[in-house]
């Protein structure tokens, strides 16, 4: 989560916000999405198919509320955090599979 507020703030750099903004903007957003897979859990159907859609419609939504600017700068913005989000979370992972393994 903290990573992701990094994430965050090297994204949205020039809006002068501060660490703490952005990780209360991750945790609302990571609120979201565990009801979201809360709802997924209850197996497949409408529910879990609104849940699904709905993750990158609000989230894009919250961004734009929170940061402003247009529309197609919060999207490649969003795209390229949850880029690099992923990717520190399959590095984290890895290094976690691998540390198991040895010890």
């Amino acid at each position: 989560l903290p990573t992701f507020a990094l994430w965050l703030k090297l994204a949205y750099f020039n809006r002068r916000m501060r660490y703490t903004e952005h990780l209360v903007f991750a945790l609302h957003v990571h609120a979201f999405w565990f009801v979201v897979v809360g709802l997924l859990a209850t197996g497949p159907g409408i529910v879990a198919l609104a849940a699904v859609v709905a993750v990158p419609v609000y989230s894009a939504l919250a961004a734009r509320r929170v940061y402003g600017g247009r529309w197609s700068f919060t999207l490649l913005r969003g795209a390229a955090v949850m880029s690099a989000y992923g990717m520190t979370l399959a590095l984290s992972l890895a290094i976690v599979g691998i540390w198991s393994l040895l010890f």
